[in-house]
């Protein structure tokens, strides 16, 4: 089952497999911008970066297969397999 994450609380905590899917969006900008140079709020270009993990590694293996053999493969998604790391802190009180 894939897992959408929208957060940094929704990625597991543990060994997973999971693609990134890059996307570019294109904002036109607004009316004053085009009539008005220099003021409004001009055409920009955003990227965005999805999460999808996988807790089965076949499940994943097989979306992989699906997003390579599309008619007009790209390189719009990665596919890599996560070990989160183990995160610990220390905290020491000393009194002179």
């Amino acid at each position: 089952m894939a897992i959408y994450v929208s957060n940094a609380d929704s990625v597991p905590k543990c060994q997973h497999w999971a693609i990134l899917k890059f996307q570019t969006i294109h904002i036109p900008g607004d009316e004053r911008s085009r009539t008005n140079p220099g003021h409004g709020y001009g055409p920009s270009t955003e990227t965005t970066c999805s999460y999808v993990a996988y807790m089965n590694e076949q499940e994943w293996v097989v979306e992989v297969q699906k997003l390579a053999s599309r008619a007009f493969p790209s390189d719009d998604f990665i596919a890599i397999k996560v070990i989160p790391a183990t995160i610990t802190t220390k905290v020491s009180v000393s009194v002179s």
